[in-house]
This record gives structure tokens, sequence and C-alpha cells, in this order.
């Protein structure tokens, strides 16, 4: 009997977890038991680690093994006797030796069959399964010894072999961020059509872990955490904060949390404990990772987040720091860790391997007052809920590159945003971001999906009475979705959620408000409008009202003398007006236009929807 079947194989995350690539392939098998139909086998092929190794981790192991109590389970061996889940270069060659073998056994039984195989030490496979296994076959790698081991050319050239021999045989390469791609593209030379998306991400896990803080009790503190391996730019960090303290800055703890999965500190590990011993600052050292090093990431006290690494194909933990709240988020621009930080808005970026530029950008994030960190967080975790949906991604690429896969309908996979707790948010609105008309599930709930979002900030009672004489023009148009927020910057507030209900108005907190895109914003108050960045018309609600703008002119003192009117008309030989002339008053002298909002240099397309009713969809 033949049977459709999904094999994953991985190198961590089934026996322990001693990495982010850990992390991520555990959410990538979570997502796979919520997606894949009933009559579909799941098969998972670990890398095999034995109770005695220091790499086995016992409740990990315990809580994967009740994840997959469904799936097939054959675990594959590396010739290290269950001891190292990495090895060398020849435990590389065993591995995909014991993997092809038990591929091959497999087939004997199966229907359509995907194989995903995550991570560098499965990239041989090209090599060494059938043909006949090839175009069955996807590699994931989420790094390569030219990012991490340069030196190493023959383990180099043993990839690349890998990677051609898999694309010409009919297998996809995987990648799993922008750089990735590039990478592999013009580093291994993988053809493009060879390539696919496979974006990492956040699941519901994810989520459910990073919102549960540690109960330490710490004063304030930055946080750098990591495996302790000197490409990780532990050491910048510690040069960057000698810096700042010859400078005078007023430095909190540091938490160096640059950890190994060994009983005993590493040499590197003594190395930078002896370092920050020179340095007499307070610098914590935790050497081994434990839950509660993440949990840190969500701690009441935690000013920033530092990611100095000199090389990182993607980074994990400036995305967990987002879905934590945690921010500013320092990072370099290096490989992965470029674009993930919107510089000024959810952290700083400075240079790999440059302790000059990792200590300005410590020096900004150290700067910030309360109000501004809580609004970066604020965006950080806004930024989290849009970019890093990984469940998405997989349906996305399952949908692709398994068709014959009937998947269910993705609505379930979206319960768990009811569960994620906001980061916290301006006191101006604590009520939760709506799913609908512009929420994040909007798609899955709106018949008609707009084309533009305006947004109506209504101030007071008088303010809103002034823009419905202008919001007729979108009633009857069905590709524009019009909703209201409150900024609560006016006093004079009373009477307006009434009215707003009585209109059936669609209304948004405002924190919501200032995270989404719009292509066109009306007010008729100029009160807490610089947090808007979308093109934006602020209309008079009265007689006078907007006709200076703010600030810009001191007001008359009543006693000038009325004009004449016998002035002598202009004779049309006037020299043109300078540049320096001053604005315009009159009915649009509020009016400013910021052209599309853009992120990171990239400019970002705004995500629309409608429903039936003409203003709460």
């Amino acid at each position: 009997m033949t049977i459709p079947t999904v094999a994953v194989a991985v190198h961590d995350g089934y026996y322990g977890c001693g990495t982010g690539a850990g992390y991520a392939n555990y959410g990538f098998l979570a997502t796979l038991t919520r997606v894949l139909p009933p009559e579909v086998r799941l098969v998972v092929l670990p890398l095999r680690l034995v109770p005695g190794s220091p790499e086995h981790h016992p409740h990990w192991h315990r809580r994967a093994r009740k994840l997959l109590r469904r799936a097939m389970v054959l675990p594959v061996d590396n010739g290290t006797g269950g001891q190292d889940r990495w090895g060398t270069l020849e435990n590389f060659r065993a591995l995909v030796c014991s993997t092809a073998d038990s591929l091959r056994e497999l087939r004997r039984s199966t229907g359509p069959l995907l194989v995903l195989a995550f991570d560098a030490p499965f990239l041989g496979l090209g090599t060494t399964l059938p043909p006949d296994l090839l175009p069955h076959l996807v590699l994931v790698p989420r790094s390569s010894a030219r990012i991490h081991a340069p030196h190493d050319i023959e383990r180099i050239e043993w990839e690349r072999d890998g990677l051609l021999a898999a694309a010409a045989g009919g297998a996809h390469i995987a990648t799993i961020s922008p750089f990735l791609a590039e990478h592999l593209r013009n580093e291994y030379r993988v053809p493009p059509e060879s390539l696919a998306t496979l974006q990492d991400g956040l699941v519901p896990d994810d989520w459910a872990r990073l919102q549960v803080a540690t109960a330490a009790d710490l004063p304030p503190f930055v946080l750098a955490m990591g495996r302790a391996e000197p490409y990780k730019g532990f050491e910048d960090l510690l040069d960057a904060w000698e810096i700042l303290r010859h400078d005078n800055v007023a430095l909190p703890r540091l938490v160096l949390a640059a950890t190994s999965e060994q009983p005993q500190p590493t040499p590197y590990q003594k190395k930078l404990r002896r370092k920050a011993e020179r340095l007499g600052a307070r610098i914590s050292l935790p050497t081994r990772f434990t839950p509660d090093t993440a949990r840190l990431l969500g701690h009441r006290n935690l000013l920033s987040v530092v990611v100095p690494s000199r090389a990182e194909p993607f980074g994990r933990i400036p995305m967990e720091a987002f879905a934590a709240g945690a921010a500013p988020v320092i990072t370099t621009t290096q490989h992965g860790l470029a674009g993930q930080i919107i510089n000024g808005s959810t952290g700083f970026v400075s240079d790999a391997g440059s302790p000059p530029s990792l200590a300005a950008a410590l020096r900004r994030a150290l700067s910030l007052c309360p109000d501004q960190r809580a609004a970066m967080r604020n965006r950080a975790f806004q930024v989290a809920l849009r970019d890093y949906d990984h469940p998405a991604a997989v349906r996305a690429f399952l949908a692709r590159h398994a068709p014959w896969l009937a998947l269910p309908s993705p609505d379930d996979r979206l319960r768990w945003l009811n569960a994620a707790t906001p980061a916290p948010r301006s006191p101006v609105s604590t009520v939760p971001p709506v799913k609908v008309p512009i929420g994040r599930q909007a798609p899955h709930w709106t018949t008609v999906q707009a084309e533009r979002r305006v947004l109506v900030v209504v101030h007071h009672v008088t303010s809103l009475l002034r823009l419905l004489d202008v919001l007729p023009v979108f009633g009857s148009d069905t590709r524009i979705q019009a909703v209201f927020t409150w900024n609560g910057s006016d006093p004079f507030r009373h009477g307006l959620h009434p009215h707003l209900d009585r209109l059936g108005a669609a209304v948004i907190p405002w924190t919501q408000a200032i995270e989404t895109e719009f292509d066109l914003v009306l007010a008729a108050n100029h009160g807490g409008l610089t947090e808007i960045t979308d093109p934006l018309i602020v209309l008079p609600h009265g007689a006078g009202y907007t006709k200076n703008s703010p600030g810009n002119r001191k007001p008359e003192t009543g006693n000038r003398k009325p004009e004449t009117g016998n002035r002598k008309p202009e004779t049309g030989n006037r020299k043109p007006e300078t540049g320096n002339r001053k604005p315009e008053t009159g009915l649009f002298s509020g009016c400013r236009r910021n052209g599309s909002s853009t992120t990171g240099g990239r400019s970002r397309r705004p995500r629309c929807s409608r429903t039936k009713r003409s203003w709460s969809g």
C-alpha cells in the first residue's frame, strides 16, 4: 500500500535544541502537525543523540515526542555514536549515507512524496540519493561553510557539489531569507530556477514562549545572547562597552549570555570572562543556555537587545525580540541581519566588527526616554506580526511544491493572534487591534477587497461633523475602505464615541492607526497628528480655523489700519518670487503629502480590504 508522505530530516530540534536552527526546525514540525491532512504520513528523520550526550536534552526530547506522537520517527546516524550533532565533514558524509538508506527504504511504501532536509549536514544528499528520489527532495540550508567556515575549502566544495547535483537532478533548494537566496546564487552558483522560498519565522509555540517573561529581579539592563562563538561578535560588544565607559556614559548592567551546551565553560567563554573582568564593569556572563535566557526578552527592565554578529545568515534573535516586545534592538548590517532593523524606528544598526560604530548605536539606545522606548516596542511587535508568520510561509511552500496535499482552511492558524499579548502601548488607548476591516485577519473575513484605505482622525464631535461633509465622496466607491480613529489629544470628546456608534463607523485604536499604512488621512484638527506619516489633509472645522499655520506667525495686535482701497494695481513686470516665500494660508494650508511610506528603502504596498457596509465594513 502506498501512502502520501512528507519526510523531514533534522540535525537539531528533536533530541535537544542548542541552536536557533533547532527552534526553527521544531517550529516547522509543529506547523506540519497542524496542517497535514490525516491521510498524509509524516516521517521525521532526526540525527540520533544518546542520553549521555551533552547535546541530548531530556525535557526537550519528551516535548518533541509528544508533538510527533502520530509521526513515524526514523533516527539517522552520523558516526559519532550519538554524541555530537555536528562533528566533522566525515560525519556529514556518514549522515547523508544513513539518511539516503532510510529514504530508499521509505520510498517502497510511499505514494506522492516530499522530502525536506534541514541545514548544512544534509547538503550532500544530492550526490547520494538515487535519481528517482531527487525530484522529491528539498534542501533547506540555514547557513553554509562560506559564511561560518570560509577557511574550510574541502567542506565548501562538498556543499557546492551536493547543491549542484541536487539541482541538476530536479531537487529544489529552499531559502529562509533573501540574503541566503542571494548567497546561494552568487557563492554556490545554484541556478535561480532551482531556488524556492521558505521564509523563516515564528509559530504559535514561539509566541506563547516569548510572551512569558522571567521573574528574575534585575535592575535596568542590556541583553546580548547567542552561541558562544567568535563570529557572534561578543568581543566587539565588550570593546564598545569600554568605549562608552571611558566617555563617562551612565551604563546599566550588561547581561552577556554567550552560552553553550557544555557543563563547564568553554575556552572562548573563559576568554570573554577575562575580558569582562578587566573592564571592571557590571557584566553578567551566564554560560549555559536555559529557557530563562530567552524569557529575559520580556523583562520589564530590559533597555535594549544587542546582536553584534560578524556572520549571521538569518537574525532569529531580533525576530524573537520583536515578538516579545523588546526594543530597541541593535544589530550589525552583516548578512541576514541587514534590513531586519528599521534604523531609528525599531532599533539601531552598526557596522560589523566595529566597536566604535556599535558604541554609537548603544549610546543612541541608552538615551531614549521611556515613551520613545515604548513606541519602539510597539512598532517592533507589529513588525513581528506582519513579517514573521511562519505557518503562512509553510502553507504557501506546500501549495507550490506538494500540490497533492489537500491543506485545511487557513482560518484556524490565525486563532493564535487572539492569545498574543501586545507590547506596552501608548496611554492613549489600551484597546487591542481590530481584525476587520483592516486587521491582519481581514482577507479571511471580508467579501470585497478594497484597493485603497482612508483613515479618518476625529478629535471631537465638531470635527467629526465637518468630516462627514466630505466623506460621502467615498461612500459608494467599493474600492475604498474608510476607518475612523480617535487619538485622545483633544479634551472635548464628550458624545464622540456614541456618535460614531450611531454612524456604524469602523473604529480602530490609535496605536493600530499609526502602525498601518493608509493612502489618505483626513482630519479637521491639528492635535496629535505628528505621528502620521501618510498623505494628510487637515480641513477647517469652523470659521478661521487653520487660517494660519500654528507657530509660524505672531498674532495680530488688532490695531492695524484698514486698507484705503486706492492701492495701485501691479504693473505686470513684477519679478518672480524667490524660494523663501512664506507658506500660503487658506483652506488647504494644512495639507501635506509625504508620498508612500517606505521601510528600509523598500516601498511597502498597502494591503487593503473592505466589507459590505459603507464605513464599518
